[in-house]
């Protein structure tokens, strides 16, 4: 039975792996555009990053893309377990400060090591990592602090936040050039339950969020990248939800203040 679907561009031979092995969890609905979204740059986000291939990190098309995270330090970045899982860690480059992925300014970072949350699972429960990089990025991409077990104002119900990412645009699959920001509202657990039926949605790790006019939220190719409210990073994109005609698609996030502590012993 299909639960929801990894937001990165998954590798086929991976993905063949997971319907072998009976894992895959692909979606009853697909991933969307980000609907109601609009154009942001790295000069206003400066901690939001790419994720790419090392060999292909200059490259075109798109820079070689294929998720987001969150720059955190100055050599960290949070991003989402399942974009990194099947990756060697010296097989991954970050990129700060390049808006529009035809290009080739900002600044890029070789990864030297790659934190995964040991029970991270392949139906996204503990979807969390920490990048560790060659060397600092510039003091102009300002990293964005990380929510704590403190912060519970921004996991309010109703309060906003905003997402950002590359991912697809619309229904065509047309792939993002330049970042990109959606703003959403948080959601109560309750909804995000009941719009989860298989019970994968698990308030002690996730957050869900969504715009309730335009419908907005992220997009496949947007996992790892960051959900931001109260000037910290409060979620890791992770998978949608299957919405209805009262709560148009959510997405699900990782609940970053339920693993600052982990994540804070990476950042030492």
């Amino acid at each position: 039975m299909t639960r929801h679907r990894y937001t990165r561009w998954p590798a086929l031979a991976g993905l063949l792996a997971l319907i072998a092995g009976g894992l895959a969890v692909l979606p009853a609905h697909p991933a969307q555009a980000v609907v109601g979204g609009h154009r942001t740059s790295t000069a206003v986000a400066p901690w939001a990053v790419t994720l790419n291939l090392w060999r292909q990190t200059d490259g075109y098309p798109r820079s070689g893309q294929f998720c987001g995270g969150t720059l955190v330090r100055p050599t960290k970045v949070v991003t989402a377990a399942h974009c990194v899982v099947d990756e060697a860690a010296t097989d991954l480059g970050v990129v700060a400060g390049r808006t529009d992925l035809r290009r080739h300014d900002g600044r890029m970072r070789k990864v030297t090591k790659a934190w995964i949350h040991p029970r991270f699972g392949r139906h996204l429960e503990n979807d969390v990592a920490v990048l560790t990089l060659d060397k600092p990025m510039p003091a102009r991409y300002t990293p964005l602090p990380v929510a704590t077990a403190a912060d519970t104002g921004p996991y309010r119900p109703g309060t906003r936040a905003r997402v950002h990412g590359w991912g697809l645009l619309d229904y065509e699959d047309r792939q993002a050039n330049l970042l990109r920001a959606a703003d959403l509202r948080v959601l109560p657990d309750r909804t995000c339950q009941r719009l989860s039926p298989w019970g994968d949605f698990d308030p002690k790790m996730h957050v869900c969020a969504n715009d309730p006019v335009a419908g907005a939220h992220h997009a496949e190719g947007d996992s790892g990248g960051p959900l931001v409210a109260g000037g910290k990073l409060i979620g890791i994109v992770s998978w949608l939800l299957q919405g209805d005609t009262a709560t148009p698609t959510p997405g699900v996030y990782t609940r970053v203040s339920a693993y600052s502590r982990e994540i804070a012993r990476q950042l030492r």
